[in-house]
């Protein structure tokens, strides 16, 4: 999965996807109409819909909303409902999140796909996506 979970994706509301995966694990599966669903460790389920234009709006179960937006050059970025910007993706796949505690988190692809993420220590954040291309953070 591309966040994403958010992340990535991912709770960057009142308990924000990006905070649930530094803390602990976000699993992600996709359907075959490219919908999301993504469950922290704290059973909070973000569900992540495409839009005709492409772009994704995640929602959890409380109605906290992130949506996506991708410009002509494959950047994407993430806004919460009251449009502050919480992430943002280029198109190489270079990730930076903001936490609700104001804390940065990089991410950078390698060349399996799989992402590592950094907080703002420097202490790395190690993501995996499995052969049915569901992610999984630790």
């Amino acid at each position: 999965m591309k966040i994403s979970p958010f992340f990535l994706v991912g709770t960057i509301l009142t308990s924000t996807l990006f905070t649930s995966v530094t803390n602990a694990e976000m699993r992600c599966q996709t359907d075959s109409f490219d919908n999301k669903t993504c469950q922290d460790s704290n059973g909070i389920t973000w569900f992540g819909r495409k839009d005709l234009s492409g772009n994704y709006l995640w929602q959890d179960q409380q109605g906290n909303t992130i949506r996506s937006e991708t410009d002509s050059f494959g950047n994407t970025s993430y806004r919460d409902q009251s449009g502050k910007l919480r992430g943002l993706k280029d198109s190489f796949g270079n990730e930076t999140w903001k936490t609700n505690a104001g804390e940065s988190i990089k991410g950078r692809t390698d060349s399996f796909g799989n992402t590592i993420y950094q907080n703002g220590s420097n202490s790395n954040i190690n993501c995996y996506t499995d052969s049915l291309n569901n992610k999984t953070c630790k």
